[in-house]
């Protein structure tokens, strides 16, 4: 009777910490605020990207570049006796962007620095192009190459201001080096525009190279695969993950819920940590200590994080300790874990979610064709999600389930779910702390 009651309470008392930690750690005023401004993007999920914003000014056509300055370690100094990140970034620029009109090269100031926030190198340039008087408007070639010879996967956002004075974001790649731009008489920058289904195929190729490229999901789905043992499973855990983030990437996408993304970023390492962890103690029936662990280990970043600028405010870590408590002690055993697994893996998805839409709207959203880009983007990430899953389950796990002895599956199982959890923890604490 006792036991009944105490598994009855912990029912309750999960589904409590559930609606209770994840709404502060997501919905307070400060990480998740329900509104109708625009989406600050989610920028850093261990991916290879940079950033330029064009409009035209009485100088000329002006850009402003930022990226990483982690990402510029790619590039061979200018100098590698006196490395300079400024220097060789500014070099690789000017080799690599360019402006032509009617086959002609417009003249460039040179990129030079400009002041940008931490973590972050921004360049500044001016483009002068031959005049034309006999027309309205005149056709502007703009090449971006910045990256991708050193990074295969590099994606590039460039915006333009457009006829409304509002910036429109395009993408660039290995694939996509240059786009043509409509200079009009008034100074706008306006981009040729395509078709529903260029759209459609443009936005899904986006969501595509962001699924395989963001190395946080796809850890996050190998977590999520270590605690499936039949296709069915697979199969559940795939279609609540893409319920979860479907949701939040929508309405991010559409500006009805904002985000600041440190929070979304570390929530991502956050997620990594819980199925890494359920990977390899669920097995041995000790989630209860895990919680624990997570719980005290919460506390005292909590305490830390007040003497920083840390986004994430207190009661954020409060609700995550009690979740942490509440999970493990209702987490008894490996069945357990897959009985709730689908629901947990809906509301990990509304994290990732929030993560998929940054990169969306630093690509930037056609307002005539929304939908399209929208519906594209969300089956790109699919297909993406589809090929890991496949390619993971079908290329080992299956064979591992039906082949390998008991203990050398545990053995794996373990080995991966401690590195996972070692990763985990470090995005976490990284992007929440540091």
């Amino acid at each position: 009777m006792l036991k009944s009651l105490m598994k009855a309470c912990a029912q309750k008392l999960f589904g409590v910490a559930i609606m209770v930690a994840l709404t502060p750690a997501l919905l307070a005023s400060h990480e998740l605020i329900l509104s109708g401004v625009g989406v600050e993007s989610v920028r850093a999920h261990e991916k290879s990207q940079s950033f330029s914003k064009w409009r035209s000014t009485e100088k000329g056509i002006a850009v402003i570049f930022t990226v990483a300055a982690r990402q510029i370690t790619l590039l061979p100094p200018v100098n590698p006796n006196a490395p300079s990140l400024e220097r060789t970034l500014s070099q690789h620029l000017d080799n690599t962007i360019t402006l032509s009109k009617l086959e002609a090269h417009c003249i460039a100031s040179g990129f030079s620095p400009r002041k940008a926030r931490p973590g972050f190198i921004s360049m500044e340039n001016y483009f002068m192009c031959p005049a034309e008087e006999t027309e309205d408007s005149d056709t502007v070639t703009i090449g971006i190459e910045s990256f991708v010879d050193y990074a295969e996967t590099h994606i590039h956002f460039a915006q333009f201001k457009n006829e409304t004075g509002q910036y429109r974001g395009y993408l660039f790649n290995y694939d996509r080096r240059q786009d043509v731009l409509s200079l009009e008489a008034d100074g706008n920058m306006v981009a040729e525009d395509i078709g529903l289904l260029q759209t459609f195929f443009r936005y899904s190729h986006i969501g595509i190279t962001h699924i395989l490229s963001g190395v946080d999901h796809l850890v996050f789905l190998l977590g999520l695969l270590l605690l499936t043992n039949r296709l069915r499973d697979v199969v559940l855990v795939v279609t609540g993950f893409t319920i979860g983030h479907s949701l939040t990437l929508g309405l991010s996408a559409m500006k009805i819920l904002s985000t600041q993304s440190a929070i979304v970023e570390g929530l991502i390492g956050f997620t990594i940590l819980v199925v890494a962890a359920e990977a390899v103690m669920a097995r041995r029936n000790l989630m209860w200590l895990a919680g624990g662990v997570f719980a005290l280990m919460l506390f005292f970043m909590g305490l830390y994080s007040i003497t920083l600028e840390a986004p994430m405010p207190i009661n954020g870590w409060a609700g995550l300790m009690l979740f942490a408590v509440a999970y493990g002690f209702y987490s008894q055993n490996l069945n357990i874990v897959r009985q709730t697994l689908p629901i947990m893996v809906v509301i990990f998805g509304l994290v990732h979610g929030f993560g998929f839409a940054g990169v969306l709207v630093e690509a930037g959203l056609p307002n005539n064709r929304l939908l399209s880009a929208l519906i594209g983007f969300n089956i790109g990430v699919e297909i993406g999600q589809l090929l890991i899953v496949a390619v993971i389950w079908f290329g080992f796990f299956r064979y591992m389930h039906t082949r390998f002895p008991e203990k050398l599956r545990g053995a794996i199982t373990d080995f991966a779910g401690i590195a996972m959890c070692g990763v985990g923890m470090f995005w976490f604490a990284s992007r929440l702390l540091i």
